[in-house]
């Protein structure tokens, strides 16, 4: 169940961000709308699902399992904080550089956990490059990209 509410997450932070390129041109504020309500929002609502409610098969599917999975739970309830910030700034009608700096926010807490997994890719004796690319590469070209929106619009 986690494997789909993840790769769910992926496949609407992406389409997100086709729609947010495909409107970039003629109405950057729909754009940032799309964006911030789907990278944001909904991957970060999805990602507080993830972490918390499925905490145990999510720390497995990440290689990190633990007795203690408090900073899982810290890592959902971060998501779902800049869930909930991401479409009440959106459904409130809020300017697109509040939303740019939603999504800046949000990309750079991504940016980090990218950071960490590729940390943890090469120092744990035992490799995955499938994790690699997606832990590591995915969020941090996802990150990336999200940055970009943020600062087009400000």
């Amino acid at each position: 169940m986690v494997a789909i509410i993840a790769y769910l997450g992926m496949l609407v932070g992406f389409v997100g961000i086709f729609f947010g390129f495909y409107y970039l041109a003629d109405n950057p504020s729909v754009s940032m709308k799309i964006v911030t309500l789907s990278t944001v929002g909904i991957v970060g609502i999805l990602g507080f699902i993830r972490h918390v409610i499925f905490h145990k098969s999510d720390a497995k599917r990440l290689g990190w399992e633990t007795e203690r999975p408090d900073w899982m739970f810290e890592v959902g309830f971060a998501n779902l904080a800049f869930g909930i910030i991401g479409i009440l700034s959106v459904i409130g009608n809020q300017s697109s550089n509040t939303q740019a700096v939603v999504v800046l926010g949000y990309a750079i807490y991504l940016l980090q956990a990218g950071v960490l997994h590729g940390f943890r890719y090469f120092t744990d004796p035992i490799k995955s490059s499938a994790k690699f690319w997606r832990n590591c590469v995915a969020t941090l070209l996802y990150a990336g990209i999200m940055t970009f929106f943020a600062i087009q619009s400000l």
